[in-house]
């Protein structure tokens, strides 16, 4: 048999031997032995189910035995993923006892190990016949890939730890970000998160579109042209892609077209499988495993995080692990690999007020095990209460740089791109969701407005002049001059189009 034919590396009893421990140990034992083992620790795919089942049960505080796991299979159907009953059923005796533990384990680990320095192995070869690839990003990828090992036995297990020296020897430079000021950046998470509907994935397939073609994005700068782009998504079906795709093609025109449709591969929805994506399930991890070991991307989307759930999101426990199979995933073969996750947060005008000021953290659902895990946050909110065209980005979190601005985005809607809309009163929206004046506003009084307009002013000049003299919004000067005017303590000539004091 050619190297090319044989299987990595893995050890079949001793994989069922550390499963076998589990189901026999007692109770207060089997825990900290599934705490121990990760889905890496399984090449066999029965293992991994059974793994996967045995987890599920453990984050439900359920019995860690034979008739919880047989019946969690049951009442799925899926007994067969797992082998079948009667192997389910004849598993606890594949170990003498549950004190060989340790024993197994050393070897799945092992095991894992081995696998996944092969499959850096072949990831690096890659790199290396890529001579579009610089010589210091292989390296810098070489030198991920190896420490990752090292560090970690390929477990995922152990925690990086470094000496103060270590970290200061550490040598940085501006490669590694991608939009903004490391709102993307190689090898972090990115959260992108809106409401439902609110065009999240529209503007994810700009954001790809504008970095393969060097544009900016929304009056963010764009870098590193030569990413590849992998979207998994399970909401949009092929016709919407379409529409999406005809709009940025003409916005980048057939030159620029030809490298978005060489760095860019979109997950569709044909195939009865295509729609299951959620983590929980041994298969269709090993689906999305697949597809980004195929198309190597340097950018993995996830669109959106529900689709990939393991259990409730709502649930810290859940969240978390949604999150470290999604990384562990991602990463396989590449720590350098970028993530965008798309996720809902949460709705109507409450939902809006936490997109700026001291609640912007907790814009997206169940904020607080996400923004741990994100390094930079992008919140999508509605810049007006009956469409969506007009929204509001704020920034949730920016870990390794600077935090931008509130800005106000529009959605062409002759194009189907969204534009930069510099004239949106954001101080008015802010003032709007809030529900109630800001406290500027209150020093506004019709005496004052008659002593700002002294000789002729025109709407729009006295606006300003209310605005830099109260520190109220624009919108809010414009409402109190026609309240000024009515209650007669200024005029407007139609002559000459200003307004003037009354005496």
């Amino acid at each position: 048999m050619s190297p090319a034919d044989q299987l990595p590396p893995f050890d079949d009893q001793a994989e069922a031997g550390a499963l076998a421990c589990v189901l026999s140990a007692e109770n207060g034992d089997a825990g900290p032995m599934v705490d121990k083992l990760t889905l890496d620790c399984f090449y066999d795919q029965r293992h991994r189910a059974i793994f996967c089942a045995l987890s599920k049960l453990h984050r439900e505080r359920r019995p860690l035995d034979i008739v919880a796991l047989s019946q969690a299979f049951r009442d799925k159907g899926q007994e067969e993923g797992a082998g079948g009953l009667e192997y389910l059923t004849a598993l606890p005796d594949r170990t003498p006892s549950p004190a060989n533990f340790p024993t197994f384990l050393e070897t799945v680990l092992d095991r894992a190990t081995r696998r996944a320095v092969l499959r850096d192995a072949g990831e690096l070869t890659r790199l290396a016949g890529d001579t579009t690839i610089s010589p210091a990003a292989l390296a810098d990828g070489a030198r991920r890939l190896l420490e990752a090992n090292s560090r970690n036995g390929g477990n995922g297990n152990r925690l990086s730890i470094r000496a103060p020296d270590e970290l200061l020897a550490m040598e940085f430079d501006d490669s590694d970000r991608i939009l903004g000021d490391r709102l993307l950046a190689t090898g972090q998470s990115l959260v992108i998160a809106g409401a439902g509907s609110i065009g999240k994935s529209r503007i994810l397939l700009q954001l790809a579109v504008a970095i393969i073609t060097g544009r900016p994005f929304l009056g963010f700068e764009t870098r590193r042209q030569e990413l590849r782009w992998l979207i998994l998504q399970a909401e949009n079906s092929n016709r919407r892609l379409q529409a999406d795709l005809a709009a940025l093609r003409e916005w980048t025109g057939s030159g620029a077209w030809a490298r978005v449709n060489q760095q860019l591969a979109i997950h569709t929805l044909e195939a009865d499988a295509d729609g299951f994506l959620s983590l929980g399930d041994p298969s269709a991890q090993h689906r999305i495993a697949a597809a980004i070991a195929d198309t190597k991307p340097d950018v993995v989307c996830f669109d959106s995080l529900y689709n990939f759930a393991i259990g409730d999101l709502n649930k810290d426990e859940d969240m978390g692990a949604t999150l470290l199979a999604l990384s562990r995933l991602a990463k396989a073969g590449d720590p350098a690999r970028v993530i965008a996750v798309l996720h809902h947060a949460l709705t109507g005008k409450a939902g809006a007020m936490r997109a700026t000021g001291y609640d912007r953290a907790s814009f997206g659902r169940n904020s607080k095990v996400l923004h741990s895990w994100a390094r930079a946050q992008i919140n999508i909110a509605p810049g007006s209460p009956d469409s969506n065209d007009l929204l509001v980005l704020t920034c949730g979190k920016c870990s390794n740089g600077k935090e931008f601005a509130p800005a106000a985005v529009k959605l062409n809607t002759e194009t189907m791109i969204y534009e930069p809309a510099p004239d949106f009163d954001l101080g008015a929206w802010e003032s709007a969701v809030a529900g109630g004046k800001h406290a500027q506003e209150q020093t506004v009084t019709f005496d004052r407005v008659r002593e700002l307009c002294k000789g002729a002013l025109t709407k729009k000049e006295l606006a300003r002049a209310i605005v830099d003299d109260a520190g109220c919004v624009k919108q809010y000067a414009y409402r109190f001059i026609l309240k000024a005017e009515k209650a007669r303590y200024i005029q407007f000539s139609k002559a000459s189009e200003k307004y003037v004091a009354r005496v």
